[in-house]
């Protein structure tokens, strides 16, 4: 079960932005040299960190194929899910689209096959909706059904030394504005306290100009994404035993999964704690523990989970260490990385502006 987690009741009044609002690379560099002491400590190359995960491409660090990644387990919990090429003409991508559509139904998710923190994601409600996006994607696409269920959920996984654990549950709360009868749409959404310009790549969705009743409740986004706007709290009293099985079953089929992160959808947080749900994606050793972003905690109590995944995921790559896996050099493995970032970004910006 996951060890339990006391967070702040409330954060001290500072001049400081919140650090769950901080940028990734500033949050996230204490922790990198904190994981290089490690992986020096434990005698691990850095590079070796994918053999936690040796039966993804790479661990699934950032440059895999999520698909790839997806297809290494049981499909039957998995959402509909097909691969798009880059190499495929605007008109195959079109008709690839379509031919989907017509098995599986619209709405229909499109998803950058390297994607991260929700970039470049499309939500297509009908064939015209297709044309238009199609020249602003970049390198290969999921094509995925989507899935009505609102109750989103983070879930944590390791296994060390043949010991699974589910180390951490966050339920994603996505921005949502209550109307008051006069502001517009775009004025309640731009007056949010977790608004960012990322929300135009769900705010495109909605006709902004409108002017909720009083008191109407409307859910802007879509994707479950802290650098989107969700807001992630730390749920570990959600985990149940019908739910560690259902889980423990998934991972036990797949050795070569040991740290990592899936992200599930069910119909409330009954059926999830049932263990009734459908994982949306799977990621790999490049996965935050997303409920130390719950703002209860203190950066101190963030950290403290942030760092004790650290050292597993060091500790279960030197477990693993002999198991063959063919790896790109640290410089060519940064060098992708930095790649597909800008790939993302050019995407995730030309998409805001359609």
């Amino acid at each position: 079960m996951i060890p339990a987690v006391t967070p702040s009741t409330s954060q001290p009044k500072s001049w400081i932005k919140p650090y769950e609002f901080w940028p990734s690379w500033l949050f996230e560099f204490p922790f990198y040299l904190y994981l290089g002491v490690q992986c020096l400590r434990q005698r691990v190359s850095v590079p070796f960190l994918a053999k936690a995960n040796y039966a993804l491409d790479h661990g699934e660090i950032g440059i895999g194929s999520k698909f790839h990644t997806q297809q290494q387990f049981d499909q039957s919990l998995f959402l509909p899910t097909e691969l798009m090429r880059s190499s495929f003409s605007q008109v195959d991508k079109q008709s690839f689209i379509i031919n989907f559509a017509d098995r599986h139904g619209y709405p229909v998710i499109l998803k950058p096959d390297i994607g991260m923190v929700g970039k470049g994601i499309i939500k297509l409600e009908k064939d015209g909706d297709i044309a238009s996006c199609l020249s602003k994607l970049s390198g290969d696409y999921l094509v995925q059904k989507f899935t009505p269920f609102r109750f989103e959920c983070g879930i944590f996984y390791t296994r060390e030394q043949g010991v699974a654990k589910i180390t951490g549950i966050n339920v994603k709360h996505f921005p949502t504005v209550v109307g008051n009868g006069q502001d517009s749409l775009l004025t309640l959404a731009k007056n949010h306290y977790r608004y960012t310009h990322h929300w135009a790549t769900f705010l495109q969705y909605f006709d902004t100009a409108v002017v909720p009743v009083d008191g109407e409740s409307v859910c802007l986004s879509f994707i479950g994404s802290h650098t989107m706007g969700c807001k992630f709290t730390d749920d570990a009293h959600l985990l149940t035993v019908a739910l560690e099985k259902k889980l423990f079953d998934l991972f036990e089929s797949q050795p070569g999964f040991n740290y990592g992160r899936l992200d599930v959808k069910a119909e409330n947080e009954q059926a999830l704690q049932r263990g009734e749900f459908i994982i949306i994606e799977v990621n790999g050793i490049s996965s935050l523990p997303t409920h130390m972003f719950d703002p209860r905690h203190s950066i101190w109590q963030a950290y403290k989970i942030f760092f004790s995944h650290g050292k597993r995921l060091v500790s279960i790559a030197r477990e693993h260490r002999k198991e063959p896996m063919e790896l790109m050099s640290f410089k060519n493995i940064l060098n992708k990385v930095k790649l597909n970032q800008r790939l993302l970004d050019q995407t995730h910006s030309d998409l805001k502006q359609q």
